[in-house]
C-alpha cells in the first residue's frame, strides 16, 4: 500500500523529496530551514480500519448472465488506510506549492494508477486502490510535532478479496416427482374406465422463495 502511494507521490512532486519515517523519530533530527533548500513531504501512516460502509450483500458468482448460481462470496472488505502529510524545508510558498501540486494530483485521479499500484494488489484488476485527497472525513491524527504547513490527509481504500464461502449446487435439468398418468384404463388390455382427474387443466410446478 506505501510502496504504491510513495510511487504516486514521486511522479506528483518529483522535485521534492519524502520521508516515511515516523514522527516521532524525526523530532531529534534538524529541521532544514534553508530558503533554496529542497522540500521534504513527510507522509506519515497513522490509521487503519475498515470500512464499515461499504459492506453490503452476499455476493453470488454465475458462469453467465443466463447461467445458474455456482457460489456464493462473503461481501467485499475495504480497509481505510489514512496516511497524513507535512512539507517541511524551503520556504513557505515552496511547502505550500507541493501540497498543492499533491491536491491538483489527486483531483484528477479517482484512484492510484494501476502502472504504479504494487503487484500484490494486480488481481484486482483495473482501479483496485481509490485515492481520497483531502477527505471530508479524515480521522483524527494523534498528536505528533507542528509541522512548518498545515498538514494534508490523504486516503486510500485497499479492497480484500472475500474467499468463497461454498458451493452451490447447480439446478436439475430435469426432476422426476414420481407422479403418473391418471387417463390410463383401469384394466389392461381395455379402453374402458379411463379417468381425468381434472379435464381441461395441464400439470404445473411453481417455486416460491422462503
Amino acid at each position: 500500500m506505501t510502496l504504491s502511494l510513495g510511487a504516486w507521490l514521486r511522479r506528483c512532486v518529483p522535485h521534492a523529496d519524502l520521508s516515511f519515517e515516523d514522527p516521532v523519530r524525526e523530532r531529534t533530527e534538524p529541521e532544514r530551514t534553508e530558503p533554496d533548500g529542497p522540500v521534504v513531504v513527510r507522509i506519515w501512516l497513522y490509521d487503519v480500519r475498515e470500512e464499515s460502509r461499504g459492506r453490503g450483500g452476499g455476493m453470488f458468482l454465475r458462469d453467465g448472465a443466463d447461467r445458474a448460481v455456482s457460489a456464493r462470496m462473503e461481501p467485499l472488505r475495504v480497509l481505510r488506510y489514512s496516511y497524513r502529510l507535512t512539507a517541511h524545508g524551503g520556504n513557505w510558498q515552496a511547502r505550500q506549492r507541493v501540497l498543492g501540486d499533491v491536491v491538483v494530483a489527486g483531483a484528477a485521479a479517482t484512484c492510484l494508477p494501476d502502472d504504479l499500484v504494487h503487484a500484490s494488489f494486480s488481481a484486482f484488476g483495473a482501479g483496485a486502490l481509490p485515492l481520497l485527497v483531502a477527505p471530508a472525513e479524515p480521522v483524527p491524527a494523534p498528536p505528533a510535532p507542528p509541522p512548518p504547513s498545515p498538514p494534508l490527509h490523504l486516503v486510500l481504500l485497499a479492497p480484500l478479496r472475500p474467499p468463497e464461502d461454498r458451493t452451490v449446487d447447480r439446478a436439475p435439468r430435469r426432476i422426476d416427482l414420481g407422479a403418473r398418468r391418471t387417463d390410463t384404463p383401469d384394466t389392461p388390455g381395455t379402453g374402458a374406465g379411463r379417468r381425468r382427474s381434472v379435464p381441461g387443466q395441464r400439470p404445473r410446478i411453481e417455486e416460491r422463495a422462503t
